[in-house]
């Protein structure tokens, strides 16, 4: 008679990893992961109680590997782009653990504030680029998140498809970025506009930033419409309204909320329309109250950001 095949956290635990590895996270479904078992749904719950125990386990498991492995390449020389590499070498050889932990819970305040919560290691980074390149701290900072973001946008590539991207191809991207990057670093306040153009200013000489923010929010189909025949915004609309401000602004609502507890919805849609450059009569017609209540609106908003 075949020995009966036991069921135990663990083993559970790595044949839902590997669903996740094969199908993404999607595929992880009790009955994939009962077929892949051979097993009842009683033995998933009795030790992780849902699915969804099961899903966090694999979260939590995947963000460990990650932190296992990413943290080796601090052993090599030099440190920080080592990290650099650890952390490209996982993204492409797990994409779909990486996607996985690297999914907001939530909408962070701040491009900073997600490589904080999700990339991590900041404080291991920041002594490597100290030892390798003796940058002042809050050079050292503007580095890293710089170079966090390069690194993060050549792994998004690679996992979702994009590219074939390889090791020793990623590092010579990383190498140009980290020497460019340093360039501007050490030419100075004095000099560094040689190598960035100051606010406002472009390729082509002064640039109108209202042109700017006008041209390239009036592409977003919502907003062109309002534009064109301004009416009451629903509910509904507000969600993708902000989701334009989020992407145009250096501003989000809950960072504007966190700056400044007092500000209510109310408050924060006029923000939203001033920062789009609606004129009071028409953010009176988009709000559905009169220009008068615009006018007091956006006086108590005014009072309520100093």
């Amino acid at each position: 008679m075949a020995r009966p095949v036991i069921i135990t956290k663990d083993r559970i635990l790595s044949s839902a990893l590997d669903i996740v590895r094969k199908g993404g996270p999607a595929a992880l479904t009790a009955r994939n992961l009962c077929s892949a078992l051979g097993c009842g749904a009683n033995a998933l719950f009795n030790s992780f109680g849902s699915i969804q125990g099961i899903r966090d386990a694999v979260k939590s498991e995947a963000r460990r590997l990650y932190q296992s492995r990413v943290s080796a390449g601090f052993s090599l020389n030099p440190p920080f782009k080592g990290f650099g590499m650890a952390f490209l070498w996982f993204a492409m050889d797990e994409p779909r653990l990486f996607s996985l932990i690297m999914e907001a819970d939530a909408p962070a305040t701040s491009f900073e504030n997600y490589i904080d919560a999700y990339v991590g290691f900041k404080k291991e980074c920041l002594a490597a680029i100290n030892a390798s390149f003796g940058l002042r701290e809050k050079d050292a900072e503007m580095f890293y998140y710089q170079l966090i973001l390069v690194a993060l946008g050549l792994a998004q590539t690679c996992t979702r498809g994009g590219s074939t991207l390889s090791i020793p191809q990623a590092s010579e991207i990383l190498g140009k970025n980290a020497r460019a990057f340093l360039m501007v670093i050490r030419a100075g306040a004095d000099n560094r506009e040689k190598y960035i153009p100051g606010a406002g200013e472009g390729p082509g000489g002064d640039v109108d930033s209202y042109a700017i923010l006008h041209t390239l929010t009036g592409q977003n189909h919502l907003l062109g419409q309002l534009r064109t025949v301004p009416r009451f915004i629903h509910d509904e609309e507000w969600t993708e309204l902000e989701r334009v401000f989020r992407n145009s602004s250096n501003h989000t609502p809950e960072s504007l909320r966190e700056a400044h507890p007092g500000l209510t919805k109310g408050d924060i849609r006029v923000y939203i329309l001033s920062h789009f450059r609606f004129p009071m009569s028409e953010q009176a017609i988009l709000l559905g109250i009169s220009p008068a209540s615009v006018t007091k609106a956006r006086q108590r908003l005014k009072a309520k950001l100093q």
